[in-house]
């Protein structure tokens, strides 16, 4: 063979081992499941989904519908890696006694969904005792919504035969409204709740029921998970008008969750997008406003998971 030979040879061996492509970065593929397709849940997860695979290098987040109890099941098992889930949830379904050895971890505060109870602008009911012996829309049964609601009777010593429950998804809950078949409907929703809005512009027309101290003592001491709360009247003063006021109520906190052995690098990571965009987040989503680093850590729900608690530190939000 010829010098000359040996030299094109190995020039094209040269050319070929530049020209191959490097291995590709490794990848983290991560589906996050939230609620129904269409729910606050479901609608957070395909917001942050983007503005993780932007943020951290290899990411391929995603989201998939999912249901709250549903959820905390499949968390625990290990069946999914990242979920929204409500500790009121995950007490429903394990016990209070085994939830305090639950792998279930919060990564980030994903939103609180105050109690709303609507009634008609000219209705007689001014308080949660006059609601008693009316038609009432309060949501699905084993749904969250009718959860909270005979959560209420159950703590006031009521009982759910004082009512006429309509176990009615709030779509339906609404069109019901519309057509005056129930007197009020009792929901769970994020600020601000489209629903308030829609009704308020019905012929009906909507205000809030305010609830009363105590009763929102009693709620909160028989179920922990739920906190006392003020939904704020510039939250509806657009929609409510006059009728809107500083309504007492209580929360709910839902969470993006994990086991405890999520890799704790991937943890920090998503608490670290979430916390320091916050304010992409919400453009995107309006809902995720209270979405925060400072409430993730006032709120912590489950237990911390390791990756977290090193962010929260670093942000000074935990000693």
């Amino acid at each position: 063979m010829t010098i000359g030979r040996i030299t094109s040879l190995a020039l094209a061996a040269l050319l070929l081992s530049t020209a191959a492509p490097t291995p590709a970065a490794a990848q983290t593929r991560l589906v996050m499941a939230g609620s129904s397709a269409g729910g606050t849940a479901y609608l957070y997860f395909a917001a942050l989904s983007p503005m993780l695979n932007k943020y951290i290098p290899g990411m391929e987040a995603s989201a998939r519908s999912g249901g709250s109890s549903e959820n905390v099941v499949l968390l625990e098992r290990g069946t999914v890696q990242v979920a929204g889930a409500a500790p009121g949830d995950a007490q429903g379904v394990f016990g209070k006694e085994a939830m305090a050895k639950s792998r279930i971890r919060t990564l980030f505060a994903m939103f609180n969904i105050p109690y709303h109870i609507l009634v008609p602008r000219a209705s007689s009911i001014q308080s949660f005792a006059d609601l008693k012996g009316k038609r009432l829309s309060i949501g699905i049964k084993a749904g969250g919504d009718s959860a909270a609601f005979l959560r209420i009777v159950d703590a006031l010593g009521l009982k759910e035969g004082d009512y006429r429950l309509d176990y009615l998804g709030k779509g339906e809950g609404v069109n019901a409204y519309k057509d005056s078949v129930v007197d009020a409907m009792g929901f769970l929703c994020p600020l601000p709740c489209p629903l308030v809005t829609e009704l308020a512009t019905h012929p009906r027309g909507a205000r809030l029921l305010p609830l009363k101290s105590d009763e929102i003592a009693k709620v909160s001491a028989k179920f922990d998970w739920y906190t006392d709360y003020t939904i704020e009247k510039n939250w509806y003063a657009h929609a409510l008008k006059d009728e809107a006021k500083d309504v007492p109520s209580f929360t709910e906190w839902f969470y993006v969750a994990a086991r405890d052995d999520f890799p704790e690098e991937i943890a920090y990571q998503i608490a670290k997008v979430i916390g320091d965009h916050h304010d992409e987040l919400v453009a995107s989503f309006r809902a995720a406003n209270s979405s925060t680093s400072a409430n993730t850590a006032k709120y912590p729900g489950f237990k911390l998971h390791a990756g977290t608690e090193r962010y929260l530190r670093e942000k000074g939000l935990l000693k």
